[in-house]
């Protein structure tokens, strides 16, 4: 079959679809490096690749399967949060719609965040479900088991050693026979070393880029040297928020922001002479707020570990605890996902994250991050952050697909990749599960906003944004 591979990134639609014997006629992709890296990638592809998809879509030829990772942030956790209101970004979901009505695809596979299904309590989900209904496709999703679906996909199901939990959307002009994503059997996790290079097989470039500087070698011994003190079973699910030990500011009634300055300084052991401004700067980011109460969950947090501390301060050395006071904020809490797992931290896989140093037991990797690479993964055993080659298996990708030269642009693009092994079973499944007779959109959809509604929303901020 013919399909498009749209906002088509390192090509991860386009390498599934091939290995299942599809032939790609059409891709776009508007970063100009990753344009160009797709012909090097694919040199047997002779079809268009363009960039903007908004200024294209007509020049789209006729296929039978529409595919697009169509872009994620503004559907994220970690994004905008606007979903298909944002002008620049969410909306690009109505660029499909119009290639849909267009030229009419046998079948259609989207993906998008694991959070695409809960953004603004559903409705976004809700709309795109209904906008595809109406253009005649019988649509299913990787919905979570709590609201009664089949649940996320992630290459683990598959047995791949990569923790990526993604929603897919399908559609067929014709009804499905059977579910989609019903009946995944869970297969052995593949052994993550496999994936993995020793030292001596890695290029210069890759050793540079992997090594960790100074200080994070630091923060993983300073912690090390915390937890193979601490007693079995005293490793807390919440993270540890160190400057919480011994800390005496008020939190429960008021912030230090709603605390008066003399109070302050007295609270934090601070010189009286020092400005509102300037002690609130000797606290860490997450009690600097500029609001008179803390929600409720950083409360239980703070209280937690004051808690905790009582607790188990005298396993923890006074030196220790100096050495992580010298640390970034960022670096001095500490996210132990590891339960029962070994106290060596460079057993483990770590990860430096806005919530700390977090511990992960060794076996698979989780998540690449497009945002930024101060998270790429570490792998504890081999004492190094994963390189951009291993991050392409990982995503089943070779080794030798070529990546962005600047190791942000390479994570950026890995981080917003699909797995190419998860899309390969995805669309085994739509095309061979079977198709009964030509769907039929129900006659009156729910209480949400019609495929014209947002059709013509879409296209006036369009107008506005041009």
């Amino acid at each position: 079959m013919r399909f498009i591979d749209l906002f088509a990134g390192l090509g991860g639609f386009h390498v599934a679809l091939s290995r299942n014997g599809h032939e790609c006629v059409f891709a776009s992709e508007i970063d100009d490096q990753l344009r160009n890296l797709y012909r090097q990638n694919f040199p047997d592809y002779s079809g268009p690749i363009v960039g903007d998809i908004r200024f294209s879509w007509q020049d789209v030829p006729d296929h039978d399967i529409l595919c697009a990772g169509f872009p994620c942030q503004p559907f994220s956790k970690s994004g905008s949060q606007q979903g298909v209101l944002d002008s620049t970004r969410g909306t690009l979901f109505f660029e499909i719609l119009r290639i849909l009505e267009f030229k009419r695809p046998k079948y259609l596979i989207l993906e998008n965040v694991g959070n695409f299904e809960r953004h603004d309590n559903g409705q976004t989900w809700a709309t795109v479900r209904d906008c595809l209904n109406y253009l005649g496709y019988d649509t299913r999703g990787t919905e979570h088991v709590t609201s009664g679906g089949p649940g996320m996909i992630s290459p683990l199901d598959l047995g791949e050693p990569h923790s990526r939990e993604r929603f897919f959307i399908v559609g067929s002009k014709q009804t499905f026979l059977h579910e989609p994503f019903s009946s995944i059997a869970s297969v052995p996790v593949k052994s993550l070393d496999s994936f993995l290079y020793t030292r001596s097989s890695l290029t210069a470039q890759e050793r540079s880029e992997t090594t960790l500087t100074e200080r994070q070698a630091e923060c993983i011994d300073i912690w090390q040297s915390i937890v193979e003190r601490l007693p079995e079973g005293s490793l807390p699910t919440f993270p540890l928020w160190s400057y919480e030990w011994g800390a005496t500011y008020d939190f429960e009634s008021k912030t230090p922001h709603a605390t008066p300055a003399f109070q302050l300084s007295r609270q934090l052991g601070a010189s009286p002479d020092l400005s509102k401004r300037e002690l609130l700067k000797l606290m860490p980011a997450y009690a600097r707020a500029s609001v008179r109460r803390f929600p409720n969950w950083k409360v239980s947090f703070i209280q937690r570990n004051r808690d905790w501390y009582q607790q188990y301060k005298r396993f923890i050395r006074k030196q220790n605890l100096e050495a992580l006071r010298s640390l970034p904020p960022s670096l001095q809490k500490l996210e132990w996902n590891s339960k029962d797992g070994s106290r060596n931290l460079r057993q483990h896989i770590l990860q430096f994250r806005p919530s700390g140093l977090r511990v992960k037991k060794y076996g698979h990797i989780p998540s690449l991050v497009a945002m930024t690479t101060t998270q790429i993964p570490i792998i504890g055993r081999k004492g190094r952050f994963l390189s951009r080659r291993e991050g392409l298996k990982l995503l089943g990708f070779s080794e030798h697909h070529a990546l962005p030269e600047s190791l942000n642009h390479a994570f950026a693009a890995l981080g917003n990749g699909v797995h190419v092994e998860v899309v390969r079973f995805v669309a085994e499944r739509v095309v061979s599960l079977g198709v009964g007779d030509e769907y039929k959109a129900p006659l009156k959809l729910f209480e949400r906003p019609t495929y014209e509604q947002s059709m013509q929303s879409y296209l006036n901020a369009l107008v506005l944004n041009t």
